[in-house]
């Protein structure tokens, strides 16, 4: 959000809550100078010489003023209609319901008597709701699956993406299991096997909790915390796969390890191969602000909103 020219690095990306209170400190400023002027006019029965200064000085500042308060105006038309739509939706229930969930708070109402609640949120406000209660639990039976699947047909969802996730979470246990109890085999198929497991745990690993950190406090998304590792040469087992590929050093010899980089990264250009959204580059944002002298440049095949990203897990779950 935005609230004005000069406060705009300031506020951008920010929650809502905190560009509200900055939109009402600069209304307040604009009420404040206001004031003085109208104050200015009383004083001229008194000093005439000193109130000529003081509202020449004012008047010469008028213009700003006025297009000052026209833009303060305008984000605050912008920041009511938002707050009509969070009460409209209860988005703010959510917020602190998601909060609970992730941080494993005890519920004051149960998750399936919210998405029962009528008054609560629309059904999409509730199917994702239900995913990141879905990929916060670890054992949660078939059964009572199904009967959040049914109540979450019943309001109208479309549960497809429950079905893909909930493969990627079976795929996630397999490669744990598969990862612990291999065994070695002759020809290297133990190295082979290995790696498969390990990239279909860090796959389906990093898939869930991206979508677990849909609501973002100040945590780092795995994204983030990947961009951190590899600028820093911080060792991760998240980074074990990635590959540096540096033209100033030789083309390595069959056999012989690949050269170490030995200095950190300050300019980062992070693309994504399929859907981005604005959570991940608001997070990247925030680890930018934090670790001055770090450039990072964030970039996708194609921006996600959230529609656009339950619609595409929709679709994964009727091609599964």
């Amino acid at each position: 959000a935005v609230v004005s020219t000069q406060s705009t690095g300031k506020n951008k990306g920010k929650p809502f809550p905190e560009v509200a209170d900055a939109v009402h400190t600069e209304l307040e400023g604009c009420r404040a100078a206001e004031q003085e002027i109208k104050r200015l006019k009383e004083v001229m029965g008194g000093d005439v010489a000193s109130a000529n200064d003081h509202i020449a000085s004012t008047v010469s500042s008028l213009p700003e003023l006025m297009e000052k308060k026209k833009r303060v105006d305008m984000h605050i038309n912008i920041a009511t209609s938002l707050s009509e739509s969070i009460k409209a939706r209860s988005l703010d229930k959510f917020f602190e319901v998601e909060e609970k969930i992730m941080t494993k708070a005890t519920l004051e109402d149960s998750v399936l008597d919210l998405l029962k609640s009528p008054d609560l949120g629309t059904p999409d406000d509730k199917l994702r709701l239900f995913i990141i209660y879905y990929l916060n639990s670890s054992d949660l039976p078939d059964s009572e699956l199904k009967m959040y699947m049914d109540t979450l047909e019943e309001i109208g969802c479309n549960v497809g993406c429950i079905k893909h996730l909930s493969k990627l979470k079976k795929v996630a246990s397999m490669a744990n299991v598969g990862s612990a109890s291999i065994q070695p085999a002759a020809g290297g198929s133990y190295s082979s096997m290995s790696n498969m497991f390990k990239y279909m745990k860090q796959s389906s690993k990093f898939m869930m909790e991206g979508v677990k950190n849909l609501v973002v406090g100040h945590r780092k998304l795995p994204l983030t915390r990947i961009v951190d590792c590899l600028a820093d040469l911080k060792p991760s087992t998240e980074t074990d796969g990635y590959t540096t590929l540096d033209p100033k050093i030789y083309k390595k010899a069959e056999g012989m390890a690949a050269p170490s980089v030995k200095s950190t990264f300050t300019d980062v250009y992070v693309f994504v191969v399929g859907g981005g959204n604005y959570v991940e580059y608001q997070n990247l944002m925030a680890y930018q602000e934090q670790h001055p002298g770090k450039n990072i440049v964030y970039g996708s095949s194609e921006i996600m909103d959230s529609e656009n990203f339950l619609a595409q897990l929709n679709e994964l779950g009727e091609m599964s």
